[in-house]
């Protein structure tokens, strides 16, 4: 094979790749994580101490 033509073979691979992959993520947008749910949950709750502890400490 030519350099042009293994050129023209890697693009066809990436291409193909990438439809892969755009399939995959429209497969799994829908699916909703209950791991995630739950990081989600405890990020919040944490941000929300921290508002509170910061308004307390701007108090004094």
């Amino acid at each position: 094979m030519t350099g042009s033509a293994l050129g023209q073979l890697g693009m066809a691979v990436m291409a193909l790749f990438g439809i892969v992959s755009v399939i995959r993520a429209r497969r799994n947008r829908g699916k909703t994580d209950e791991d995630a749910q739950i990081r989600q949950a405890r990020q919040l709750e944490m941000e929300r101490r921290m508002a509170s502890y910061l308004a307390a400490r701007d108090d004094r």
